[in-house]
């Protein structure tokens, strides 16, 4: 693997290709300081870029080209080199989305070494304009209007009859799977939850407390980072999960039903481990990996019906239903139900604040457009009529 998690700072590294898997030295550098303040999953998505370059200058002018050139401060060199990246990427018949995010984590790697050089190198001050900036490589893909989509209000239904637990047409055999991956499912579509923050839930994640104006219980489930235990457990999975954003840390009501179905999880079919708190587990008791939660959605998808994934591929353009899709169709019911009381600007706080967006995030209009659609309203008040009850307390 180019990327190496260390469990100290900086949490991840390039390291060389084996039989020597030495770090890259520059990009431990940029690690440090650039991206001392990016969340792991981004850190380590824009190191595997920026490895693209390294593996790149390794081809065409030599091992450790790439770092010797930056140790050296030579500018001259360095055009060279990325110039001969930028043209490799661009020169393509169409570009993709992973060469758009490619050259945008490269450039902002020279642009860090650029502007701290420039100050007093005439050559760095150059080399600082000459580089294209973030932006340049375009996917020939975008450029169309695209919202958001909900799934389609046929293939919902589809996909809840299938991933019931004890349904004949449950790709899983084993009970413990299916009642662990129906609750995800609910995790996802119900609450709202991202793929990797399921996969932070631990043991302690659900709580509960006295409503002091009902006299009832209350649950929510807290949304956050998990400290390693003292270092007691390191998280090895291959995609570590993490926290998107500051304002990702957040707390969710939930209703009684969903907590006792965590409950029964938890005390008769979560695999037990005594290595780690995490809530979702593999059958070996392993912490669940986000790989094997797509998958699971995969698999759910070539369960379903040809008609209900026909609606899906003709509004998504994809083959199989993602675990974001279902996120992205709890935002489009749950905007149509916080604005049960007509109060927009209520609704899109309220929405920032369930799905984890900042308060400058203009997620909520994009839902709010998506959800005016026919057959998600549909879905509101026919599908999700009885899940709705989950959240109900939370008006």
């Amino acid at each position: 693997m180019p990327i190496l998690r260390t469990g100290a700072t900086p949490s991840c590294l390039i390291v060389e290709p084996p039989p020597f898997p030495r770090p890259r030295f520059w990009s431990t550098v940029w690690s440090l300081y650039a991206g001392s303040s990016l969340a792991e999953s981004t850190l380590t998505g824009r190191l595997r870029y920026i490895d693209h370059l390294y593996l790149y200058c390794d081809r065409e002018y030599g091992k450790q080209a790439l770092d010797s050139a930056l140790g050296e401060k030579n500018a001259e060199r360095l055009h060279e080199m990325f110039l001969g990246f930028y043209v490799e990427l661009t020169t393509k018949q169409a570009s993709t989305t992973a060469d758009v995010k490619s050259w945008d984590a490269v450039s902002g790697f020279l642009q860090f070494f650029a502007k701290h050089w420039a100050v007093n190198d005439e050559k760095w001050r150059a080399l600082q304009i000459a580089i294209p900036q973030p932006g340049s490589v375009r996917d020939s893909r975008k450029g169309k209007v695209r919202f958001t989509r909900s799934l389609p209000d046929v293939t919902l239904r589809d996909l809840l009859a299938v991933a019931k637990p004890g349904a004949a047409t449950n790709p899983f055999s084993s009970p413990a799977i299916q009642i662990r991956n129906y609750l995800l499912v609910l995790l996802m579509l119900v609450v709202g939850l991202r793929r990797g923050e399921n996969l932070l839930l631990t043991l302690d994640s659900i709580k509960q407390d006295v409503d002091m104006e009902t006299g009832g219980i209350k649950h929510w489930l807290d949304v956050t980072d998990t400290p390693e235990e003292d270092n007691v457990y390191i998280d090895k999975r291959a995609t570590r999960p993490s926290i998107k954003t500051n304002a990702s840390h957040r707390q969710i009501p939930i209703s009684e039903n969903l907590a006792e179905l965590i409950e029964l999880y938890i005390s008769e079919f979560r695999a037990d481990s005594t290595k780690h708190q995490f809530l979702i587990t593999s059958h070996t008791g392993q912490p669940l990996s986000a790989e094997s939660v797509t998958k699971a959605m995969r698999q759910y998808s070539k369960a379903m019906t040809p008609e209900a994934m026909k609606a899906f591929r003709q509004r998504t353009k994809k083959e199989h239903i993602s675990p974001h899709d279902l996120r992205h169709t709890s935002a489009c019911v749950m905007y149509t139900f916080f604005m049960a009381d007509g109060d927009k600007e209520k609704t899109f706080g309220r929405m920032r604040s369930f799905f984890g967006w900042s308060k400058e995030s203009d997620m909520p209009d994009t839902y709010a457009r998506a959800a005016i659609e026919d057959d998600v309203k549909n879905s509101v008040s026919q599908t999700f009529d009885a899940m709705l009850q989950i959240v109900r307390g939370q008006k």
